[in-house]
Parts: structure tokens; sequence; C-alpha cells
């Protein structure tokens, strides 16, 4: 009896590590998303966060079978917070050098241009003339104007549903964003009296190729993501995502 008591127990102490193994290699991710970037990340009509790349981030989470805790604000505060390495994965970064110190990088899970959008005809973008441009704090977009717009450009940094408000109201005269926000906003109600100001900026102006920054030393974590965006392509789930918020075919 009392070997069959011994026996019991090791077999219990084996159980119950085996399920706290188990526990452990479910992840907790702690997951960034802007805040305000509809259709990516935005606030519905119930007050709930909804979005492209919250269903995405979800996607990916259950691929990886990995508990996701999610992580709203503003864009360049999330690269602040990513650099203090308190988020695990950001939605929706470009594979920059002055990111790599404090980021790795996953493969793309879509591409993305950069237009002006705005009213037709209110600005020539090759002129000299004083305008008002509003880009996404912290973003590839916002270096661009900061380095190449005439000096008599008043840049105005924010999020992008703040942004859309302000060309609405007539508070910026345009807008250089991502072409896939961009569009989803002028094929809206409100998004009729705009249009695309100019040609989409050059490919070689910036990185095309959108994927999820992944934490400086999280191991085998951006393997993990890369494997999962295979999975997510591959099953049809990316796909019935992009059918959620958008017209066309993304990637």
């Amino acid at each position: 009896m009392v070997n069959r008591l011994h026996i019991l127990g090791i077999l219990a102490l084996f159980f119950l590590s085996s399920q706290a193994w188990a526990e452990e290699k479910i992840a907790r991710l702690r997951v960034g998303l802007d805040s305000d970037y509809p259709p990516f990340s935005f606030l519905n009509e119930r007050g709930s966060h909804s979005g492209f790349d919250l269903d995405v981030a979800k996607a990916l989470c259950e691929s990886m079978a990995c508990r996701c805790e999610f992580v709203y604000q503003p864009f360049d505060g999330l690269l602040e917070t990513m650099r203090r390495g308190e988020i695990d994965l950001l939605m929706g970064v470009s594979d920059t050098a002055a990111r790599r110190p404090y980021m790795d990088f996953s493969v793309p899970y879509f591409h993305a241009r950069s237009i002006y959008i705005g009213r037709p005809g209110v600005l020539n973008l090759d002129s000299e003339a004083a305008m008002r441009v509003g880009v996404r704090a912290g973003t590839v977009q916002m270096i661009y104007v900061e380095n190449y717009q005439s000096r008599r450009t008043t840049i105005i940094r924010g999020q992008f549903g703040r942004l859309l408000d302000m060309l609405c109201r007539g508070d910026l005269d345009m807008i250089l964003a991502n072409d896939l926000a961009a569009y989803i906003f002028l094929l809206s109600e409100r998004g009729q009296e705009f249009d695309v100001l100019g040609e989409p900026l050059p490919l070689e102006s910036f990185p095309s190729d959108v994927r999820v920054g992944v934490r400086k030393g999280a191991g085998k974590l951006r393997e993990n993501v890369d494997m999962a965006i295979k999975n997510i392509r591959m099953d049809g789930t990316f796909g019935r995502i992009n059918q959620d918020y958008f017209p066309y075919t993304l990637y």
C-alpha cells in the first residue's frame, strides 16, 4: 500500500508539473495597436475596439496558442512602449533602421503605398505655397514630410481619426497616409468631396511592406509570428478578415 501511495504521489506531482509547463508554454503576449486608426483599429458604434489589425492579431494569437492582452495607444506612444520592452508585438509597422535596435520584424502581412489626400484643386503639390499637412505621429510618412516638404509647410502630427476630422473641417489642406486607410476614407460618405492628390509616392520613398514588430530578444517569438502569418494565409483566415474591411484583396 505504501508503494502504491508513493507511486500515486509521484504521478500527481508529474501531472501538476506537466500542467504548469503547458500553461507556461501558452504565453501571454502584450500586443500593441493604434487606438485611432480606422479601419485598422478603432472604436465601433458600440464603443468596443474593432478593426482589421485587431482581427489579424487575434488570429495570430490563436494560431500560436497564446493568450493575448491588447494595448491601445497612439502610434508614437506604442513605439516608445516597445522601446521600453513593455509590449511583445506591435501591429502595422515598417522595418526601418531607426527601429531595429529595439524591435525585430515579422515577414510582411500586407503591402501599402503612401498618398496625399485632400480637396481636389486646392493646392499644387509642386508649388512653394504654404500648406497644412497632417501625418500620423511617429510614422514613416511623418519622417518624409519633415525631410522633404517646403519650409512653408505646417506639419500637424496626430492620430489618423483626428486628422480626418481636421481635414473635413478645413483645418488641414491634405493628409499623407497609408493608401489603404486613405482609400477607405475616400469611399466613405464624408470622404466624397476629397480625392487623391497627385500620384502615389515612389516605392523607394517608403518601406511598402507592413509587418508585425516583435520585442527585441524575444527568442523564437519572431519565428512563431512568421509561421502564424503563413498559417492564417493558408487556412483562409486572413482572406476572410480582408473581406470584412476592404473591397479588394490585400497583399
